[in-house]
């Protein structure tokens, strides 16, 4: 399978604690989701909106949204991240903190009728191998 990971930031001190984490994380996820196959999903498309300053995404608490195309086998997964979670997570440990948001946006999104057909399980036993 197939794995994209991008952030967006809800302000420039995001940026600067969040973007090296990303990309950290894009490898190990990679590595974890490369081998798995989920019938009718060759690519998971993951974007991370973390609240800052300027933007507050996930205003409404942590909230992950997918929107799934067949034809593609694509599932697109924005995953929420509030502010005041993202402000209070330990110093040393947003690559452990992106994983940990990725996980909870799988493990609960909100997806389309034809999305919750996709074995997202596999998916997630996947990525609780990729510490």
């Amino acid at each position: 399978m197939e794995v994209t990971l991008h952030g967006v930031m809800g302000g420039p001190e995001t940026g600067v604690r969040y973007l090296a984490a990303i990309v950290g994380c894009r490898p190990r996820l990679k590595a974890a989701l490369a081998p798995l196959a989920v019938s009718g999903l060759a690519t998971l498309d993951l974007s991370l909106w973390i609240g800052g300053g300027v933007t507050d995404h996930g205003q409404h608490g942590f909230e992950a949204k997918g929107r799934y195309q067949a034809a593609r086998e694509q599932l697109g997964l924005v995953i929420a991240v509030p502010r005041h979670e993202a402000e209070t997570t330990a110093g040393d440990a947003e690559q452990d903190a992106v994983l940990d948001w990725i996980r909870r946006g799988l493990a609960q999104p909100t997806l389309s009728a034809a999305a919750r057909k996709l074995d997202l399980g596999a998916v997630s036993e996947a990525l609780a191998r990729a510490r």
